[in-house]
């Protein structure tokens, strides 16, 4: 018989046609098997993101959210491992089971933030699916005792936390993927109100007395009413996404955009001081001392400007990305970058120091900010390792990787 193209084809037995329906049909049972293992989560699912630590220095405990999605507490004088949360489950393969271990809860995406009493964690809430099922959505708020063990827990949201809780007295602000911001009362474990932008919110609000500033990727910047929820003034940064909280000092604000624009805003009403156009985008908080805004920029530049005026007073470049806040140590700059290098400069001059890290690290980044508790500087690289640095000795203290099983519980 004669294609469609006019070709001659020789026609086949019956048999040999049901045949080459027979193998499609297993072309489709295979391509079908790859679906089903691709949607039952074999592979971690949805954005990236990287390691983060808090440290809380009175009670010598360093708060790791680490890459698998768990929360570890470990010793700030050793690094030993305390506790870790969530727990892991074995999942036991299969089309419609998944073929990985996953934690029991979360992941969350950043570090945990803590009283006297309890841990907070956000969660991004997101479950392993199958093709039978979509999955149960739990975001939200995550509250532990100092002993790791859950007490309560917040579902209000309907999206994932990627950035860290805000505590002020009895109140703790969630900012979620939703939209929202949520001030949950931590008596009730109700929220007292819920403020919404137009857009994702992955920076952790700023409490500053009676207002909370509320950062969103819609590019405005919120003043809200802690009292009330209601906003109070707004200030628009048009040009591009605002993903990090806001610094505060002397009754200002300062803040970077994505698209390398520095903004210094009147906190009382919104009112732009000042701005400045540096070289990449601004995926961070800055850092004021002494009068100077200290931040690094993905297009691997730092900066030192005048909070005052906003006048550049130098400038250097890595080679990488910073992602993370710069941390300030007797009069030197540590800043971490994609390359794995924790930088060192003099925070008046601009000139390079010691980096007590040196090349450890040489295949992860630093994308997080370094904290400084008194006695050590920490880093979590994104690998999973944790150190803790002595910046008088320029040495490492210790390493801990609390993914390996060296790193596991004592």
């Amino acid at each position: 018989m004669k294609t469609a193209q006019g070709l001659q084809v020789t026609a086949r037995p019956a048999v040999c046609s049901r045949t080459r329906r027979g193998r499609d049909k297993r072309i489709i049972v295979v391509v079908l098997a790859i679906l089903v293992l691709s949607l039952a989560g074999c592979g971690r699912q949805g954005p990236a993101y990287w390691p983060d630590l808090a440290v809380d220095a009175d009670a010598g405990i360093v708060y790791v959210a680490e890459a698998n999605g768990q929360v570890f507490a470990l010793t700030a004088d050793s690094g030993k491992v305390v506790w870790s949360y969530p727990s892991i489950e074995e999942r036991s393969g299969g089309l419609l089971g998944g073929c990985s271990a996953r934690a029991t809860d979360g992941p969350f995406y950043a570090a945990p933030v803590f009283s006297d009493e309890h841990v907070f964690l956000g969660s991004a809430g997101e479950q392993q699916r199958s093709l039978l099922s979509k999955g149960e959505n739990r975001a939200g708020l995550r509250v532990l005792n100092r002993l790791g063990t859950p007490q309560w827990e917040f579902k209000g949201a309907s999206d994932r936390t990627v950035a860290s809780p805000a505590l002020a007295g009895s109140t703790v602000y969630l900012p979620s993927s939703d939209r929202n911001v949520y001030a949950i009362d931590v008596n009730t474990r109700q929220a007292r109100w819920v403020f919404s932008t137009q857009s994702w919110v992955w920076a952790a609000p700023l409490v500053v007395e009676d207002k909370v500033y509320i950062a969103s990727m819609d590019h405005v910047l919120y003043a809200v009413s802690d009292e009330s929820g209601q906003e109070a003034w707004r200030f628009d940064a048009a040009s591009s996404a605002l993903p990090a909280t806001p610094a505060f000092a002397k009754d200002v604000l300062y803040l970077g955009s994505l698209d390398g624009h520095v903004y210094a805003i009147h906190a009382q009403t919104g009112v732009l001081e000042w701005e400045q156009i540096v070289d990449g985008g601004i995926w961070a908080t800055p850092l004021i001392q002494n009068d100077v805004l200290y931040f690094g920029t993905l297009g691997g530049e730092i900066y030192a400007l005048s909070a005052v005026d906003g006048a550049k007073l130098w400038e250097k470049s890595v080679e990488g990305e910073v992602r993370g806040t710069p941390a300030y140590v007797n009069g030197t700059l540590y800043v971490g970058c994609e390359n794995g290098q924790l930088y060192a400069f003099d925070a008046q001059t601009g000139a390079p120091g010691i980096s007590p890290l040196g090349k450890q690290l040489e295949r992860a980044s630093i994308h997080t900010s370094p904290v400084f508790d008194g006695q050590h500087l920490y880093i979590v690289a994104t690998d999973g390792q944790v150190l803790a640095l002595d910046l008088q000795e320029d040495e490492i203290v210790w390493q801990r990787n609390p993914l390996s099983k060296d790193g596991e519980e004592e």
